[in-house]
């Protein structure tokens, strides 16, 4: 077993390309729990000031929202609200936008291909 405590963790950048940037310049932190050796499973959390960007995902990723609001925006311009508490899973192929309206803190788990 091994405990996701990301508390002492390093912090890293994580700032969306300036090239998939719609609006404002959202600024984001990751730390890293765990890692498989393999690098195809990790998990930790995921802090991200406000602003809005396009994502494509290659992998499938599981959120909690742990405070802050905003939506995941499908490719249909559907726009899934998310605020804390709330559970999903992004699945692999996924192309849309990020929006995070108020400072939001995720723990995120991604499982690659």
């Amino acid at each position: 077993m091994h405990a996701l405590d990301t508390s002492n963790a390093a912090s890293e950048a994580a700032n969306p390309p300036k090239d998939r940037i719609v609006s404002g310049d959202p600024q984001a932190v990751v730390r890293l729990g765990y890692a498989s050796p393999d690098g195809k499973f990790s998990a930790g959390t995921w802090t991200c000031t406000p602003g809005r960007w396009r994502v494509q995902y290659d992998e499938v990723e599981y959120c909690r929202i742990l405070s802050g609001k905003g939506a995941v925006i499908d490719a249909d311009g559907r726009a899934h609200p998310i605020k804390p508490g709330d559970e999903f899973v992004i699945p692999a192929g996924f192309v849309g936008e990020w929006s995070v309206e108020e400072e939001m803190t995720k723990t995120w788990v991604i499982v690659l291909p």
